[in-house]
């Protein structure tokens, strides 16, 4: 896990290399990507990102509480040509990327919104075919992870952008000894941003095997059955209990929500001593599902 308390330390992003020159990734190009930062040499400034799209860099207002490299806290107004797109809003920018998927471009600017912890965000934006106007299709919810070096991926020749779905981080847990992080997948089009998340069923799937070897690992630790699943303090027992929700929530992105019920009842009953606080566990999770696409 690569959490964005690196960035003030300066993290090696995917953006490090400028001029990619169009190297193919099976279903995309990247035809560039680069890091971005506000040097008095080059900022306030303008940028050349490619194929008419330009970056207007001007320093950040002062005061920031943030934290993160200093030289990436700006402002950003997308061009393309003399036409003002969109205006980006203070905030550490730490680099862009320009892609090429079936004849649409797409161009995307990194951002670390500050905190010891989190957060990171894409902002998209793409020409639907050459000569078409440049449009804002979206921006990620964000994550709690670094600037990812590989993001991208295809699935049945669309183009997919992997991050990571924050929203459990809290449940019933401290955020720093949290291990609920779940994968989550965008579909890029040249009309907008989708989460979609079915195609990589797969993914879902292998990384259950993966929490049932560690479901394994903590159930052979325990030494005493705790009364429930959650404690006293409203926080989870053990680890043993934030792994069964955690592949609860698996199993429900993978669309397998009969299994997924039935197996955190099933090992809650096997590992504590009363499991009344199920009810409420599945209506939360079920709320905080209903947040947002998933």
């Amino acid at each position: 896990m690569r959490l964005l308390a690196l960035a003030a330390l300066g993290i090696a992003l995917f953006f490090s290399t400028p001029g990619t020159g169009g190297a193919q990734e099976g279903c995309f190009t990247i035809l560039a990507a680069d890091d971005l930062a506000c040097q008095p040499s080059n900022c306030p400034g303008t940028y050349d990102a490619g194929g008419g799209v330009k970056f207007v860099l001007s320093p950040g207002l002062p005061g920031k509480k943030l934290l993160g490299p200093p030289a990436s806290w700006m402002k950003i107004s997308l061009l393309d040509g003399d036409l003002t797109v969109r205006e980006l809003p203070d905030s550490y920018y730490l680099g862009y990327a320009r892609l090429d998927h079936n004849g649409a471009g797409y161009w995307m600017i990194g951002e670390y919104t500050g905190g010891m912890h989190c957060c990171a965000r894409y902002h998209f934006f793409a020409r639907p075919s050459p000569g078409s106007p440049l449009r804002y299709i979206g921006t990620t919810a964000g994550s709690a992870q670094a600037i990812d070096e590989q993001p991208f991926s295809c699935r049945s020749g669309s183009l997919y952008l992997e991050d990571q779905d924050t929203r459990f981080l809290s449940f019933h847990t401290s955020y720093a000894e949290s291990a609920l992080y779940i994968p989550t997948h965008y579909r890029l089009t040249a009309a907008g941003l989708l989460t979609d998340n079915l195609p990589f069923k797969d993914k879902y799937l292998d990384e259950i095997q993966t929490v049932e070897a560690q479901i394994a690992a903590a159930a052979a630790g325990q030494k005493k059955p705790p009364e429930g699943l959650i404690g006293s303090e409203g926080l989870f027992s053990d680890e043993l209990g934030q792994l069964l929700v955690k592949r609860t929530i698996l199993y429900i992105y993978a669309r397998e929500e009969k299994t997924a019920w039935q197996s955190l009842e099933r090992d809650t009953a096997k590992h504590y001593r009363a499991d009344g606080i199920l009810p409420k566990i599945r209506q939360e999770i079920r709320e905080i599902l209903r947040e947002g696409p998933y």
